[in-house]
């Protein structure tokens, strides 16, 4: 099992600390926040210590000061989001060229804390593969039915890479060391498909295993997956599996309660 992805809140407001550290959405998204700081030296103490995967920062210098825990943040690979105070409007750019994945203004609300979450979610999952992701290309790799072994490896090897951001034509060529019209030609020679198909397949049976989790919203994972909107992924959904992402979802979490009430059944 995929070990949950730990969130450091930087806070140093008792009341408003408590009230994001309380906030349901950690426990949806498959994180823990049980990881808090009052001001700056137990930020960096805390990142230092390791184990910290994205930090949640108020900007309450000297308090909680977001340019030095942005600082490590950036030593340690670590997708920071900053809050704001509604009074720094145009200033908010000095943040990003900190660091900052994100920048919100205070106080957030749910729905805006949640886009900025899962923005840092795709950068701290980069490069960690995750149950579902392994999964999913288990699943599309299971279509290829030719290819050389050192092609498929390779292949396998590009999308282990490219967890966190959207694949192409161009930069899985890019991966592979060739220009883009030779790849797509040695792609298709060397799978019977176009590499666009194959990722696609790749992204919707990704999308089914997300689905399942019942974690996240068909909007999000469709920004998740890097489709150009909600429709789009719709109806590619569509296309392959025969029923909307909704629809998957509602069949899937039936199905599940009936084999759990199955062996609920069978165990008593």
């Amino acid at each position: 099992m995929t070990a949950p992805i730990k969130v450091l809140l930087a806070e140093s407001d008792a009341v408003r600390l408590k009230r994001y550290k309380s906030m349901s959405l950690w426990r949806e998204l498959g994180m823990t926040a049980e990881q808090t700081a009052a001001n700056t030296r137990e930020a960096v103490d805390a990142i230092e210590c390791g184990g910290i995967g994205i930090a949640v920062i108020t900007d309450r210098p000297p308090e909680t000061d977001a340019a030095v825990i942005l600082k490590k943040c950036t030593e340690k690979g670590i997708a920071a989001i900053v809050i704001v105070p509604r009074t720094e409007g145009a200033g908010v750019g000095r943040y990003f060229s900190m660091g900052a994945c994100d920048v919100i203004a205070e106080p957030p609300s749910r729905s805006r804390l949640r886009r900025a979450v899962m923005t840092a979610l795709r950068l701290a999952s980069k490069g960690k593969a995750g149950e579902e992701y392994c999964r999913a290309a288990e699943k599309a790799f299971a279509v290829l039915d030719k290819g050389s072994t050192g092609f498929i490896s390779k292949l396998r090897d590009f999308i282990a890479h490219s967890e966190g951001e959207t694949a192409t034509t161009g930069s899985a060529a890019e991966y592979f060391s060739f220009n883009r019209d030779y790849f797509g030609k040695l792609f298709k020679q060397e799978t019977g498909m176009t590499f666009n198909s194959f990722y696609n397949t790749f992204r919707i049976e990704y999308a089914k295993e997300l689905l399942k989790t019942g974690k996240l919203r068909v909007c999000e994972i469709s920004e998740l997956l890097g489709f150009s909107s909600v429709d789009y992924f719709t109806g590619v959904f569509r296309r392959q599996t025969g029923l909307t992402p909704t629809h998957y979802r509602e069949s899937t979490s039936h199905n599940y309660s009936k084999r759990h009430k199955k062996l609920h059944f069978e165990n008593e």
